[in-house]
């Protein structure tokens, strides 16, 4: 979900500034994305601060891997321990809960926010621990998709405007100058000094991405189920996709270009020939390279130990996470997740995965095809049920 405005908003401002004018139609709709869940995107802002967007992201994706839902009942539910494993401060998990406890005894009536206006929220908002005006300013705009929002802390903001007027310094002044200009779409406006601020930051490193640009390499191997994509990055296995399979070519991103002679994909090829003639051939000759978050790498490391013609479970793979991480317990739910996205299946072992019970769920190649292996390295399906 993007933040929503049209070309109203953007006539409107193209009429009131010449220079944004040319800004907005050499730039066109520009999409950001929003989370309209404001309790998670209070948790979210306060995991993001004062860590790197690459480390931000990073940890974001362990919470929603492990939480499965970010609200106040699964923070509250989820150990210190376990949320300082998953990268975050011992300062943000005191300001997280603090907030989840506040949600949970009705003490913050967070759904009664959308009734108030910007200035009010801000300053329910900054009376959270780890919530400053800037916070709740961003809050505004890429969660309650409040149109008027122009926040003068906003370095990017100020940036933007230093590069498009010529100014050398920004002066609180001078800001309410443009505020009162922009008004009352300076959150659109905002869009686009972002995006003037971040082309200019973007010019010195489009040279040498463009030398490094990832290009990726592709052949197709038919097997007795049908036919398979192998990608590789030129000497790793990045993945092996049934057609048709559920996040094909998930995180390939860039240019994927035929060829049949790399040295990867002939051992790759060789795997699958042992295997669908009934041999047991061995992962660790072949170079593997899954892309995904430290915790999906750290279930399909176990996936790749699971033998040949056996199974294991979900719940037991939340047993094998909780142990290393010396916690009690681990969602469920988040290993079926990780165990969905596994992006080279059959050769790391994802149809081995069942359900509580002996439940046959959950297979990204289809249920069918999840049969089809586990009767084909012998396993008595009969034990199981979908």
């Amino acid at each position: 979900m993007y933040f929503n405005y049209s070309e109203k908003e953007k006539e409107y401002l193209k009429n009131k500034d010449k220079r944004l004018c040319a800004i907005i139609e050499k730039t066109g709709h520009i999409k950001r994305e929003i989370d309209p869940d404001l309790f998670s995107a209070i948790v979210h802002q306060i995991v993001a601060q004062q860590i790197s967007t690459k480390a931000q992201a990073t940890i974001w994706q362990r919470l929603n891997d492990t939480l499965g839902k970010i609200n106040s009942q699964t923070i509250l539910k989820t150990s210190d321990e376990t949320l300082k494993s998953l990268g975050v401060s011992k300062r943000k998990i005191e300001y997280i809960k603090e907030l989840a406890k506040k949600v949970n005894d009705k003490e913050l009536d967070i759904q009664a926010l959308w009734q108030k206006t910007d200035e009010q929220v801000i300053s329910e908002l900054i009376k959270l621990r780890g919530i400053g005006v800037w916070t709740a300013q961003m809050l505004l705009i890429f969660c309650m998709q409040r149109k008027n929002v122009f926040s003068y802390d906003d370095l990017g903001i100020q940036k933007g405007i230093k590069i498009l007027y010529n100014h050398k310094k920004i002066t609180k002044e001078l800001f309410e100058k443009y505020k009162k200009r922009f008004s009352p779409y300076c959150s659109v406006a905002s869009l686009y000094f972002w995006a003037v601020s971040e082309a200019q930051t973007d010019k010195t490193k489009n040279t040498s991405a463009q030398k490094n640009k990832q290009k990726y390499y592709k052949t197709q191997y038919l097997s007795p189920l049908g036919e398979y994509t192998l990608v590789s990055d030129g000497k790793n296995l990045l993945g092996v996709w049934l057609l048709g399979q559920k996040y094909y070519l998930e995180g390939i991103l860039g240019e994927i270009v035929e060829n049949n002679e790399l040295e990867i994909f002939n051992k790759t090829k060789k795997w699958l020939d042992e295997y669908f003639n009934n041999k047991n051939p061995k992962i660790s000759e072949l170079k593997l390279n899954p892309k995904g978050s430290d915790f999906r790498q750290e279930v399909w490391k176990i996936l790749r130990k699971i033998p040949y013609g056996t199974t294991i479970s979900y719940g037991e793979i939340a047993k094998k996470i909780a142990n290393k991480k010396g916690v009690k317990t681990f969602c469920a739910q988040a290993i079926g997740n990780a165990v969905g996205h596994n992006p080279i299946s059959i050769i790391i072992p994802c149809h081995r995965v069942v359900g509580a019970k002996g439940s046959l769920c959950g297979y990204s190649c289809g249920i069918e095809n999840k049969i089809k292996l586990l009767k084909f390295e012998g396993v008595n399906i009969s034990n199981f049920h979908i």
